[in-house]
């Protein structure tokens, strides 16, 4: 099976700031009352590899997602991946799903083709977001345009674009619940402002997401280059917390 994916062309690529190795392999939690969860994630880097290991546990408009996502980059900038690998659940009415995608080539027109493989235990025939794996083992070939990011890699990538307002970061992003490539998004940088973290009031540089069908999507950074804080869907606040308090915030979620 193949699907054919309009290239994006005319992408600005930016010179992106450097990561110390000790920041590269911690992992940052983002707590948020407002989906009773949180979201987590990493960057490694090894072998001239990087891999940025990503795990949602949070409810969004009713909907669990409960899931882990590792990707594996050709480069620091983090905008060429040549492995996803996906665990976890997606849906409330299917089981956890896993899947693989690697990529097979590259054509002269930066198009890459990637091999999907992965199974759906029980799923909803009556779900058209999962009718493209109405088989238990899923096996496809998907051409996907060049400079396509997960969503949620995002929140490793902003921190380290330029704090200048006469860039963009233009790229492609890909729907990791579902295999869905969403074109021509952007982030741009908007400037500092005062935002109250934990407490106190800090100066921060603020960036903004942006997309068709989605609503704008606020990134905080910090002068240290550590995100700070995010807002999503016009109501999800995600503030940079600790593990404890993570894993705190879905204990109190399921004891209610």
């Amino acid at each position: 099976m193949i699907k054919k994916l309009p290239l994006l062309l005319g992408l600005l690529c930016l010179n992106f700031t450097s990561f110390s190795q000790e920041d590269s392999e911690k992992i940052y939690y983002y707590t948020s009352l407002d989906t009773e969860g949180y979201i987590s994630f990493q960057k490694l880097e090894a072998n001239n590899q990087n891999t940025i290991n990503t795990v949602v546990n949070s409810n969004f408009d009713n909907e669990v997602l409960n899931f882990s996502l590792s990707t594996l980059c050709e480069s620091e900038k983090m905008v060429m991946a040549k492995e996803f690998k996906f665990h976890g659940t997606i849906d409330s009415n299917i089981e956890p799903v896993n899947f693989t995608g690697t990529k097979i080539k590259t054509d002269k027109n930066d198009i890459s083709f990637w091999h999907f493989k992965g199974d759906y235990v029980d799923e909803m025939d009556s779900d058209p977001d999962v009718q493209r794996f109405t088989f238990a083992k899923y096996n496809a070939t998907l051409k996907i345009p060049a400079r396509t990011i997960p969503t949620f890699n995002l929140w490793a990538i902003i921190p380290k674009l330029p704090f200048d307002r006469r860039g963009t970061f233009k790229f492609n992003a890909l729907d990791e619940t579902k295999l869905y490539v969403l074109k021509n998004h952007t982030v741009n940088y908007l400037g500092t402002t005062t935002t109250k973290i934990n407490g106190k009031d800090m100066k921060l540089h603020k960036f903004v997401h942006q997309g068709k069908g989605m609503k704008d999507a606020y990134y905080w950074v910090s002068e240290d280059r550590e995100l700070m804080q995010v807002f999503l869907d016009d109501k999800y606040t995600f503030t940079l917390s600790s593990k404890e308090a993570a894993l705190q915030t879905v204990m109190l979620s399921k004891s209610e």
